[in-house]
């Protein structure tokens, strides 16, 4: 009845690249970038994003690419992801993650797209303060609760 294509993202190929881990790469320990990123190796430790000439709202991306494995946590501005995680995304902006790909940790985000076949084995937690204002509003919940994505379940009116 549907049928979904696996189609590999564009952004990968139209974005220009401050750092790249080739694949057959492996590194161990912590790598922390300027600019975009693309993971096509295999990284054991965290990566994050340091001090950038870009402006604040823009940010850098990261590229988990479709051969790219990290083990460990990404603090970065956006995230495409097409390889593997086995950590947390704490991404202030915008986090992709493509057909194929599997998160396996929280995910932290501005916005998200979680694409169809895309596996992610967390929570995710959404940094957006409308959000949260909507959800207190809807439900009149206690305000710690909302913070921490708690929300009281109300019976439907019929």
């Amino acid at each position: 009845m549907f049928e979904f294509t696996k189609k590999a993202p564009l952004s990968d190929l139209q974005l220009t690249y401050s750092s790249t881990i080739g694949e057959g790469s492996v590194i161990v320990g912590n790598f922390s970038h300027s600019g975009n990123l693309l993971l096509s190796g295999h990284l054991i430790g965290d990566i994050f994003e340091g001090q950038s000439e870009l402006p604040a709202s823009s940010g850098s991306t990261l590229v988990i690419g479709r051969s790219g494995f990290l083990e460990g946590d990404v603090h970065t501005s956006h995230a495409v992801v097409v390889g593997r995680i086995e950590g947390s995304v704490f991404a202030s902006g915008r986090v992709e993650i493509y057909p194929g790909a599997t998160v396996l940790g929280d995910v932290t985000y501005g916005q998200i797209n979680v694409h169809p076949d895309a596996k992610v084995n967390g929570t995710l937690k959404c940094l957006l303060e409308d959000s949260i204002l909507l959800q207190t509003t809807e439900t009149q919940g206690n305000a710690e609760d909302i913070m921490m994505n708690v929300l009281p379940m109300v019976k439907a009116e019929s």
